[in-house]
């Protein structure tokens, strides 16, 4: 089989190092081709050397199918008709299997103990803990032991820095240090520039400026490469194996509350807790969504709600503000929210907020050594958010203020919907913010306030 296969010149010399190195990490900035490159060095190496093996991971399968699988027909649509859908492997008529597997949770790892596995891809690395990496390590090993192949395994790393795994990649591939068993010359560090992918910058020029226009410590990952940025991770003692937990039946007696950050452009987040006489904390649900008007999120978060009895929902401050004269968020969800939910106006304190959750989440060193909080398995993508979020070096109290990209992926909008939850706990609504009984006078009042409202905005925009 023969398929025309164009590297960049920097993407040529990074498939030639990487060709029989052990490991090798072609990281820095984004839009470097490096996911390109990544399914371009698996399709040559499985052609090159017939029954062999290869894996391409990504964190969730939706990154896994919108980056690679789909990606994968429109570069080579030669391959599809070797594609089993059900085993997301792709059977090549020399034997050899290129396999897209996703690992969203990090004991998911241990599924591929005992596979061998000749070439292993892991694309955007950092977004995992290094227990993924070392496990799999064990994995990539020759599966082909016929004498006259002479394939060497290697596992080829993409990445930016930021994210849970930062601080194991830069020890081993920026500041090269190294504990025992691991050798110096096994680890490759291939820089990505963005300057060195001109095909993305001939479609796509304006792409550089949206990377500058980030703020200065995120502008400094994405666009400069730069790894010195984050000091480690500001909430280190989350554990999946303790934090993380199977969904259950909750007593009645639960309370529940939410955390609100809202957004457009960038996404907006609803983080749903319950919380017990005990005391005990639950993540339950979330909702993370972009390009949704207030009325659609008071319709989604409504629906996540609806089987609870009325909840307060903590909410930025801006929700609040009236710059059109039009009314203000706050007035929309909650004529769709009310006798569900009132939102209150959240205790907004940064510093005090990362204070708060390492309280929720400490079990080491505490008397009963179990946390406060926990999250249900179906919010990984909550817990994972703030598992990833970096000290910030200019304000080391702080966590680092992360924007979402232009496809509403990444950011830390989950961060701030949870942060404003769990503050919720420690600051709760005062008398005043709390909505009147509907039996009460002033529950009419404020429907009539509310109505007149109403027909004010409708009498401007008309």
């Amino acid at each position: 089989m023969k398929l025309e296969i164009n590297l960049q010149p920097k993407q040529d010399d990074a498939l030639t190092d990487s060709y029989h190195q052990p490991v090798t990490f072609f990281g820095g900035s984004k839009g470097g081709g490096k996911s390109y490159l990544v399914r371009a060095r698996e399709v040559i190496r499985r052609l090159e050397y017939p029954n062999t093996t290869g894996s391409i991971i990504r964190k969730t399968f939706p990154e896994l199918r919108a980056n690679h699988i789909l990606p994968m027909w429109l570069e080579y649509p030669e391959l599809k008709q070797y594609y089993n859908k059900q085993d997301k492997t792709i059977y090549y008529p020399n034997g050899s299997t290129t396999t897209f597997n996703h690992l969203q949770y990090t004991d998911d790892v241990y599924n591929y103990q005992g596979i061998a596995l000749d070439d292993i891809s892991i694309d955007e690395v950092t977004q995992h803990e290094e227990d993924v990496f070392k496990i799999l390590r064990s994995s990539n090993r020759r599966s082909n032991t016929d004498k006259t192949c002479k394939i060497t395994p290697t596992m080829f790393l993409t990445g930016n820095p930021g994210g849970i795994g930062h601080q194991f990649i830069k020890r081993l591939f920026v500041d090269k240090e190294y504990k025992i068993g691991e050798k110096p010359e096994d680890f490759l560090f291939i820089k990505a520039r963005l300057q060195d992918n001109p095909a993305l910058l001939r479609v796509d020029p304006e792409y550089v400026d949206r990377l500058k226009a980030l703020p200065e410590q995120q502008r400094r990952a994405y666009l400069d490469g730069d790894w010195n940025i984050f000091s480690g991770l500001a909430f280190s003692e989350l554990s999946e194996r303790v934090h993380l937990i199977e969904p259950f039946q909750l007593d009645p007696s639960v309370k529940y509350f939410g955390g609100y950050d809202y957004g457009f452009v960038h996404p907006f987040a609803f983080v749903l807790f319950a919380i017990t006489k005990e005391n005990e904390i639950y993540v339950v649900d979330y909702i993370k969504k972009d390009k949704k008007r207030p009325d659609e999120q008071g319709r989604m978060i409504l629906d996540k709600i609806k089987n609870y009895h009325h909840i307060y929902i903590h909410a930025g401050t801006d929700i609040w503000a009236n710059k059109t004269g039009r009314g203000t968020i706050q007035q929309e969800l909650s004529e769709i929210l009310r006798g569900k939910a009132t939102l209150v106006k959240g205790y907004t304190d940064r510093i005090d907020g990362v204070n708060q959750i390492r309280k929720k989440i400490a079990f080491i060193g505490t008397k009963t050594a179990k946390p406060q909080l926990y999250f249900f398995r179906n919010c990984i993508e909550v817990y994972n958010n703030i598992k990833s979020m970096q000290f910030d070096m200019k304000r080391p109290e702080d966590v680092i203020k992360v924007d979402a990209d232009e496809n509403g992926e990444g950011g830390d909008d989950l961060y701030d919907g949870f942060r404003m939850g769990v503050m919720g706990i420690v600051y709760p609504p005062k008398e005043q913010d709390k909505e009147p009984s509907y039996k009460s006078g002033q529950y009419l009042l404020d429907l009539i306030e509310q109505d007149q409202q109403y027909k004010e905005r409708t009498q401007l925009w008309r």
